[in-house]
This record gives C-alpha cells, structure tokens and sequence, in this order.
C-alpha cells in the first residue's frame, strides 16, 4: 500500500512540475506590455491562468468541490456534471440559489468522474457515458450575477451514432416557449435560464422543463450545447431575462470574456503602474519549480477572494466566498498582511481604518470579522473579559505594524481615527491590552475559553503561552515606533512591561519537549503539543529563547506535525488528540495558513534547510487547485507519514481562503527577507543567511523605489533599484 501512495504522489508532483515547466514559468523580460490579455503573463514571466490550473483528479478522491469566482461572487460545482451552488450573500450552508440544471445523455444521467480546477473555470467529465464522453467547462461573467456553461459531447464509438442530449431545468417555461425562470431558490429573487441555441424540442414535466437536442455524431465527432443564467430581486425580473438573452446571443464572446477579464487581473497584479490596484506585487525568478508554484498559486488565491462592489473600498479581499457576504476576519487576513500592502496599499489602509476602531474583546459579529459592506459603527462597550477571539489584538496590530512598514507610510501613526484616537494610540492599547484581562496563574492574562481561541483543542483555554507572548512582542514593537516618534519615556516604559512580563511566558516552557504547557483556571498545568504555540510563541520570542529550546521545539515539529506533503495542527500525541478532530487545528489536518506560518518560524528559530524543504514538498497539494480553509488527510493511513491529503469541507471548512496568500507571504518576508524595519533603513533581515535555493524577487516597491533581490548559498542582497 504505501508503495502504491509513494508513487502515486511522485506522479501528482511530476504533473504538476511538467505544467510549471511551459513557457509561462520560464524567466522572461520584466516590462510592462500591451497586446493580448494572455500574452501579458507570458512577457512579464509568470505563469498562465492554465499553468495555474491544477490536475484532473478522481472525483472519489475530492472533498470540496473546485470553485469559480468573479471578483463579487462565487459558485461551487456539483457532482454531477451541469449543477453548481451559487448563492450572492453566503453559500453555507450549502444553497442551490440557482435552479440545478441536469444533463441526460440518451435518457441517462451520469455523475461526474473527474474534476480540474483553474482560476477562471471549473472542469468536470464522465468519459464514459455508454459510448459518450462528456466534459463540461462552467465559467462566470466579471462582477456579474451570471453562470455559463458549456458542454461537449464526443463519441467515443468507432461507429457514427445519434445522440439525443437533454437539460433538464426546474421552473416554469417563459412567454417564448424556451426560456425558464424559478423564483422558488431564494425569496424575492427570480432566477432565468437560457440555452445558447433553440432546442429541437422543449417538454414540460411537472416543474421542470427539458431542452431536447438530437444529434448526429461520427466516430471521434463532437457537439457542444451551452446554457447562461442570472438572477436578480424579483422587481427586476425583466432586466434579468434581457441579459440572460444577451449572453447567449452572444455566448462565445462572453464565455471567452469570463477567461479575458481573469488574465488581464492576473497580469495587473503583477504590473507596475497598472491601472486596476493602487500597488503591484514582486515577480519571482526560480529554477525551483515547487518554490514558484506555491508563490503564485498563493496569489491565485489572493485574487479569488478580491471583491470589488463593498463600500470600505472598491478593492477589498474576503476571507472565504462561501459566508456571508462581505465577511473579513481580522485572523486570516493578517496573514496576507505583506503581500496586501504591496498589491493594494490604498484599500488596506481604508479597511485598517475601520479595523482600527473595533473592539477587540466584543462578543458582536465584529469580534471575529469586518463587515465590509459598512463604513459606520463600532461597539464601544467595556468588556473585561474576551467575547471574540482571543487573537484579535495581536493580528489587528501585525496586520497595522506590516502596512506601516511596507508601505512606509508613518505619518498615518499620527492619524485620527473615527473614535478620535490615533494610529499610534491604537497601537499601544492593542499593545496592552491584556493589562485589563483577567489574570490566572502568575499574572498570566486569561485569553478566554475554546470559542476565544481555537475551537476545537478542548485543552487550549486559558493562560495560553501563545497569546502571552504576543503581547510581550506588541510592546516592544510599540516602542520602536515610539522611538520614531520622539517619545522616549513611553518607548521605555513599555520595554519595561515585556521585561516583566517575560520570565512570566518563559517558564510555560516544557524543557526537552520542544512544546509549551498553559495554566487553566482550576489550576492545572496541562501540555500543549500545537503548532499554534510553536507559530506565535516561536517568532515573538526569538530573541529570547536559547539554542536548546529552538533546537527542541524544531525537532517536535519535524517529528510531530510535518507529514510527507501536509501538517498536522495538533500533535497525535497531544492529550487532547482523540477529542479534537476539525480539520482545520485538531490532529486530521492543519488550516493552510498554519503551514506557511509554521515554516516561517522554523526558519526564524535557525532550521532554514528544513523548513524550505517542507514549504516545498506542499507543493503537491496544489493539485487540487488553490489553498483553502484546510486540509484534512484521509484513508486508512491518515495518522501516518504519506498520509494522503485533500481539501477538507466537514465542519465548516471553505474552498479558498485568505490565509492562503501567506504561501507568497513567507516567499517575500522569510526566504528573501525582504522585511523594512520600524525606525531605521534597513529593508532585509537575515540576508546573510545562506538560501536553500537560487532566486530573484523583481519591483519590490518600497519608498518610491522598485528593488529586486536576488538569493543564493551566499545570502540575498539587492542587485538592482530604480
């Protein structure tokens, strides 16, 4: 058996490093071009939206279905072959929002038997349909409410065959005797569905209408039919039909449209100067295929998730499609905190503006998340206690400290904000924060309950070293910008909390363990074997922490979490392994954004050989398509190494997820230490560092300038600037 998974990995890898070796992965000129909105990728030098695309995989083997997004929605696809999910405003738990329209092939319906994810359309195909094979391609118009779809049918036959293929659509049969609309998927919305082409012959079987297409195939011979539909409020019904009849009046145009407008988001984003966002990101140079996978797939996902119709800003990134419209968690984005601040510094610093006036402990929607669609408002309540999550402090003030330092826009400090405080002020409250927490064990803070930290580690409640930490790093990173600011005495007085506060954090260490123990409020010392401890504590403790301990807290990572292409949130040795199974922090799997996360503290604790080898072997998950919620391992072996791995959907977890794009993150701030500091003119950290790869990272824009580094045995350092 395990034979059998060793190669069929090595076959998954080998797919995925043949299509990242086309042309599109191939270093090019960097320079701005017009032309065709596929050629643009090319001459920048990075891949295509198909080099992107992920592989055909088995149905069987796939959990959360590929989705498709058009910069203000998204929808999921189905098992079968024609259906999909589609629901403006949340679509979980999972709604239909348009009517599920049917294929029969001959009378029969036919599931789907494999599926391939690209950014801009999803695949699905049954190559064996008595004789048939069928693929569909399902696509979305730009910032539309609109689906298309197409289908082909082939014979696979060495005889000449007539095929009858069917649609069959639930709803009522409109005025014109083709068209079907149903108002019955959402209340007050009318949906309207349209083939491309008149059918031969059009049936009504009790709520369903069926479009009826015979045809004539030779052996080898293929036939297409296709079908748009759209939505809105049901007052608009008739302006819902007029563009449902324009699309497929002009199907071809549009449905290359839905790949047009993709490709020319994907070149922008990557253009100085472009016109769409207010920044653009760094191309990447490598040899190493893996390495430029999970970079650009990380930013695939970035722009899955971009959305375009909210008020804070026309530009804004979502964390996941599937919740409630306009749904930005503080958490998740926080780690996109760098690649955000150079793709689009304008709308970062408008949302920060309304981060920077929540509420970090309310127990109020805006405890957990950012509502987007509003620009007013803010809960101004006193808690002494944690209502939210336990982290918000820490991220929203990561996520303001990163713009702050990327963009070097320090002036914002001295803003006011809608609460009246400033920036700066905003800074130290977050800072010391805790101060008003209740404390537990040695003055500990008390970060709450399982709903205030991870949700399903039973045991991670409480005086968690994790949160401690932060704050001990808060601090000291509030007073640099003090320091900045002229304002010594503070700076000072801060410096001195972390000092006290540290020896506090340090003795939660397990020596020879390599993990960290939390003191609950009963009293109790209980062993935490998470990477959520090793992440967090890790990094804001670097300084501070010995040889021995990095050295240990290391090896239990590579010996307890890291699998042969996945992680696991949870060590199976933690106590609480056996209650604790959500894919996304228990033991089954890991939230894809702790990878990243993971690889860039091993790297900061002295282990940078390892962790670049591990952040490369995921590489192999991204036949799947982009990064998600989470992934879980399944199978009879999932507790062992070569445990196979997918998309995890049990349990609440999304298809694409913000914190994906810390895959590009780590590229930039970790491997190439491209990470400006607070109050001096340094632009890297760790450059002397020798790199476990060869590399360039080209217009990193920092202070007016487009720099580009260059990384090797001999470290990284800026071979250019203009």
């Amino acid at each position: 058996m395990k034979t059998q998974l060793y190669t069929a990995y090595f076959i998954i890898v080998s797919s995925i490093l043949s299509a990242l070796s086309v042309s599109g992965l191939q270093n090019r000129p960097n320079s701005v071009i017009s032309g065709s909105s596929s050629r643009r990728a090319e001459v920048l030098g990075i891949p295509t939206l198909d080099n992107l695309a992920g592989n055909w995989l088995p149905m069987a083997q796939v959990e959360n279905m590929p989705a498709v997004h058009n910069f203000n929605h998204m929808l999921v696809v189905n098992r079968d072959l024609t259906s999909y999910f589609y629901y403006p405003g949340g679509l979980y738990p999972w709604k239909k929002g348009h009517p599920m329209v049917r294929l029969t092939v001959d009378g029969q319906e036919y599931q789907a038997m494999e599926t391939r994810c690209f950014p801009y359309k999803a695949l699905r195909r049954n190559q064996y349909c008595n004789g048939t094979a069928v693929e569909t391609d399902t696509r979305m118009l730009n910032e539309s409410r609109n689906v298309m779809c197409r289908i082909t049918a082939t014979n696979t036959t060495v005889l000449q065959r007539r095929i009858t293929l069917a649609l069959r659509v639930p709803g009522k049969l409109m005025a014109d005797g083709i068209g079907v609309s149903n108002g019955t998927q959402r209340p007050g919305v009318i949906s309207v569905v349209r083939p491309a082409r008149k059918p031969g012959a059009v049936s009504v079987e009790k709520d369903t209408v069926v479009w009826r297409w015979v045809v004539e195939l030779p052996s080898g011979g293929s036939e297409r039919i296709e079908f748009a539909a759209g939505d809105e409020v049901s007052t608009q019904s008739t302006q819902t039909d007029a563009n449902v009849t324009k699309w497929v009046a002009k199907f071809n145009s549009f449905f290359d449209d839905c790949k047009t407008n993709w490709e020319n988001r994907w070149a922008d984003a990557f253009t100085p100067g472009n016109k769409h966002f207010s920044g653009h990101l760094p191309i990447l140079k490598s040899n190493d295929i893996a390495l430029k996978r999970n970079y650009y797939v990380g930013v695939w996902t970035m722009l899955a998730l971009e959305r375009t119709q909210f008020p804070v800003h026309k530009r804004s990134f979502i964390t996941s499609g599937e919740r409630e419209d306009g749904t930005q968690y503080y958490w998740d984005a926080s780690m996109q905190a760098t690649t955000w601040a150079l793709l689009e510094p304008a709308g970062m610093k408008a949302t920060l503006r309304r981060w920077l006036v929540q509420n970090p402990r309310t127990g109020q929607a805006s405890g957990y998340a950012l509502d987007l669609r509003n620009v007013k408002g803010f809960d101004t309540t006193r808690y002494n206690h944690i209502n939210g999550y336990a982290f918000n402090a820490c991220t929203v003030f990561k996520t303001i400290d990163e713009y702050l330092r990327v963009t070097n826009d320090h002036a914002f400090l001295d803003e006011k904000l809608g609460n009246g405080r400033s920036v700066i002020e905003t800074l130290d409250a977050l800072a010391t924060d805790w101060e008003t927490l209740p404390k537990g064990h040695d003055g500990l803070a008390n970060y709450g309950e399982n709903n205030n930290l991870l949700e399903c580690a039973p045991a991670y409640i409480n005086c968690v070293s994790s949160c401690n930490a932060q704050d001990i790093w808060m601090m000291r990173q509030t007073a640099k910008w003090y320091m900045l600011h002229n304002n010594g005495a503070r700076a000072k007085e801060l410096e001195i909390k972390a000092a006290n506060l540290l020896p506090k954090v340090m003795s939660l260490y397990k020596p020879g363990a390599g993990v960290w123990n939390a003191w609950q409020l009963n009293g109790k010392q209980v062993e935490l074997r998470h990477c959520v401890d090793f992440i967090y504590t890790g990094n804001a403790l670097k300084g501070d922490l010995s040889a021995t301990q990095k050295s240990e807290m290391i090896s239990f990572v590579k010996h307890e979490l890291f699998t042969r292409d996945w992680m696991r949130a949870m060590s199976l040795k933690d106590a609480a392994a056996i209650n604790s199974d959500r894919p996304d922090h228990g033991p089954m799997g890991a939230y894809d954004g702790w990878v990243p996360l993971t690889v860039n503290t091993m790297w900061n604790l002295g282990d940078p050989d390892s962790a670049y080898k591990f952040y490369c072997r995921t590489a192999a998950v991204t036949s799947e398509g982009p990064f998600a919620q989470a992934r879980e391992f399944f199978g009879p072996n999932r507790t062992e190494y070569d445990a196979p791995v997918r998309i995890a959907a049990r349990q609440g977890c999304m298809k694409e997820c913000i914190s994906g794009v810390a895959f590009s993150d780590v590229v930039i701030t970790t491997f190439f230490g491209f990470v400006p500091q607070a109050g001096n003119a340094h632009v890297l950290v760790d450059s002397s560092t020798p790199r476990p790869f060869s590399g360039e990272l080209c217009n990193i824009h920092y202070a007016g300038k487009e720099f580009t580094l260059k990384a090797g045995p001999k470290g990284v350092n800026v071979v250019s600037e203009r």
